[in-house]
């Protein structure tokens, strides 16, 4: 079975080189035939989106290869296909840093799944490009309004947790601040009546 198995995957893997390779000999007939899929797409109620991602930090060759990951990661996500991706290089920001970005464009299946990769993945910019309506069913967005408020419980959450350890963290600094201040002083004292 499993040699049965084997040759049907060497089979498609013959089929998907010829693909490629026909595709590659023609690029006019390659790009027809993405343009008619993305059109077959959009007619299901697919979402078209440009995306512009960037990334701030240093040192520069780090910046890029981070972004490229994100990318990456972006590319094997589950009801979304990237059509297109520009990485451009990345530049000196603000002295010591180092900012690069990329444009891309993505089919996403629904309005949910739109709201997530915009919460997973932070884009800087959001444009929707197609289709010029979106049609939504009440129970759709009833997911995405609790998933968005979901995050937001969370995000708050967060915020607060991080306040409360940062006035933990403030008042146990004043206390130490000031023994070490009543211990310069009876230290003082102590030097003075010696």
């Amino acid at each position: 079975m499993l040699f049965g198995k084997k040759k049907k995957e060497d089979k498609e893997q013959v089929i998907e080189n010829k693909e490629e390779n026909s595709n590659q000999k023609d690029p006019e007939k390659s790009e027809k035939d993405i343009q008619t899929n993305i059109k077959e797409k959009l007619t299901r109620g697919w979402i078209q989106v440009n995306f512009i991602f960037e990334v701030i930090g240093k040192p520069a060759d780090y910046v890029e290869e981070s972004l490229k990951n994100l990318l990456d990661v972006l590319e094997k996500e589950k009801n979304a296909i990237v059509i297109k991706r520009e990485q451009r290089p990345s530049e000196v920001y603000e002295e010591t840093l180092f900012s690069t970005f990329a444009e891309v464009t993505i089919l996403i299946e629904n309005l949910r799944r739109f709201m997530n990769i915009v919460f997973d993945y932070m884009p800087s910019s959001i444009e929707i490009v197609e289709p010029q309506e979106i049609k939504v069913k009440y129970a759709d967005l009833n997911l995405v309004m609790n998933e968005l408020a979901n995050n937001l419980h969370r995000n708050d959450l967060e915020m607060k947790k991080i306040q409360f350890e940062r006035n933990f963290l403030s008042r146990k600094l004043e206390e130490l601040n000031s023994k070490l201040r009543e211990t310069k002083e009876k230290k003082e004292e102590n030097s003075e009546n010696k």
